[in-house]
């Protein structure tokens, strides 16, 4: 078994490993932010490199005033 992560993993190991709501991963895939897939049986892919990428750009919490 390898550490290295898969290349392209579904919406919910996506929010597991940004540590988001899958309604954040596919709000990220709206605005297009993820590249994505979709395979034959339904499941959307993305790529984990860019959760990785996307999840550390994105700040948490309430704006600052």
């Amino acid at each position: 078994m390898t550490d290295k992560p898969k290349e392209w993993i579904t919406v919910a190991e996506a929010a597991t490993l940004a540590r988001r709501h899958k309604a954040q991963i596919y709000r990220w895939i709206a605005a297009g932010r993820l590249a994505t897939y979709v395979s034959t049986n339904g499941v959307t892919h993305v790529l984990s490199k860019a959760v990785l990428r996307v999840g550390g750009e994105v700040k948490r919490g309430r704006p600052r005033t």
